[in-house]
């Protein structure tokens, strides 16, 4: 549409500024966002604030962020949390559940959760020596589409914003129909880069572009090396 301009391809190792999104949408101001894998909220606070006029939907497994979620961000009105994984299944997944005891954004925090993934660490014991994974267990999941299905009123998602920690194929599976129909722009991470993966088969950047072949890429930010974000766009226009 007339709204969207596109963006000079960049990679870069800053983060990208949100207000980003302003410029992709002149003309509109009450967007539908995802926030999947929101952890505390803070990413979701801050499209609240660029867009207050929006609709935003937050999705957390780890009980431990849930309840740091509901600490720091339910008081934001337009803020929906959904407690649940986004994979490629519908019911229960294993979920590696991450610590530190250096990296607590909170005083009142009592442990890290912001690395837990529904895979397995493997890189990231190297890369970031002082997180462990000592814990282990079940948390729910629903893929995108069926989550979609059951939500029938919500016609566009204008902004994805996808941190999963590695599990980015499994949410790309479970959500492929969503993603090219209704998906605008879609911001992911990728955890494996120049053969070094964070997180046991988690996809580089080229993979989810390959599984993404409706998308354009508009850049990639916060590339570390082993690890980065990608900014794409939808092809069809909506």
């Amino acid at each position: 549409t007339k709204s969207r301009i596109k963006l000079p391809n960049m990679i870069t190792d800053t983060e990208i500024n949100k207000n980003i999104f302003k410029k992709l949408f002149l003309n509109k101001e009450d967007l539908t966002i995802f926030d999947v894998g929101t952890y505390d909220g803070n990413d979701s606070t801050e499209f609240s604030k660029i867009f207050p006029k929006s609709k935003i939907y937050a999705f957390e497994a780890d009980q431990r962020s849930i309840n740091l979620f509901k600490k720091v961000s339910s008081n934001v009105k337009n803020i929906n949390l959904v407690e649940t994984a986004l994979s490629n299944i519908d019911g229960e997944i294993t979920w590696y559940a991450s610590n530190s005891e250096t990296r607590k954004h909170y005083d009142f925090q009592e442990e890290w959760s912001a690395s837990s993934s529904i895979k397995k660490p493997e890189n990231h014991l190297n890369v970031f020596t002082d997180i462990s994974f000592s814990m282990e267990n079940k948390v729910k999941s629903i893929k995108l589409d069926t989550w979609m299905s059951q939500n029938p009123n919500i016609n566009e998602i204008d902004i994805m914003w996808v941190d999963v920690n590695g599990g980015e194929r499994e949410f790309l599976e479970g959500g492929l129909n969503t993603l090219n129909t209704k998906v605008k722009y879609l911001y992911i991470e990728f955890n494996s880069a120049n053969n070094k993966s964070l997180y046991e088969g988690c996809p580089t950047k080229d993979e989810i572009t390959q599984q993404l072949s409706n998308f354009e890429d508009l850049g990639v930010y916060n590339f570390m090396g082993n690890f980065g974000n990608i900014l794409l766009k939808n092809k069809h226009e909506f």
